[in-house]
């Protein structure tokens, strides 16, 4: 899909950023933080893009979320644009990447345990602390997510603050695994970008 107008990729953390412009060079990326807000009224199409955690015991880390609305605490829906969800859809299925689409959650905090049930059962299919924030600042908007931890693959809490939770040695475990397995997602979510936006196919990801 070559745009029509410009791309900016919202991303929080500093290794979603990384994977994004590793592989998608041309695109513009502002990072935000943690639960940060871009800059308003963004010009082009806004892409909230980088790692969330998944809400459905079946899922598995690696998952691409494609979701077509973002919904905030306080139930407000922004629905996603249709031709971004397509084109976003289209490169990740031709990279045979696992896909899953629906309504996603943005949340003030990180959801783990039983709070991953609660907002299941609300209709959410993952959940991520940036989109909603996003969806508020653009003219044409979409999401691109890859889950990082699972109902059955949790991560401690402590990683809200990850400079915090590496100096605790109950953490070093997960540490080791977000250190493999946080830049590989990333990666990812910079090749579908890729794929999506400046056509350039390459499935060995």
């Amino acid at each position: 899909m070559p745009p029509e107008a410009p791309v900016q990729v919202i991303c929080a953390m500093g290794v979603e950023a990384w994977g994004v412009r590793r592989r998608a060079r041309h695109l513009r990326v502002v990072q935000v933080g943690i639960g940060g807000r871009p800059p308003s009224r963004m010009p082009g199409i806004v892409i909230s893009a980088g790692l969330c955690g998944g809400l459905l015991p079946d899922q598995t880390p690696g998952t691409v979320v494609i979701p077509s609305q973002v919904v905030d605490e306080q139930g407000v829906t922004h629905v996603c644009d249709p031709g971004v969800v397509v084109a976003l859809e289209r490169a990740a299925h031709y990279l045979r990447f696992p896909v899953v689409g629906g309504s996603l959650i943005s949340t003030s905090g990180m959801v783990t345990g039983a709070a991953r049930d609660v907002w299941a059962e609300r209709g959410h299919v993952a959940v991520d602390m940036e989109s909603a924030a996003a969806a508020e600042s653009a003219q044409r908007f979409g999401v691109l997510r890859v889950i990082l931890d699972t109902p059955t693959h949790e991560l401690s809490a402590a990683w809200a603050a990850p400079a915090r939770a590496i100096r605790q040695p109950s953490n070093w475990g997960e540490a080791i695994w977000l250190g493999t397995n946080a830049p590989r997602y990333a990666l990812r979510v910079g090749a579908v970008l890729e794929a999506a936006f400046l056509g350039n196919i390459d499935p060995e990801v």
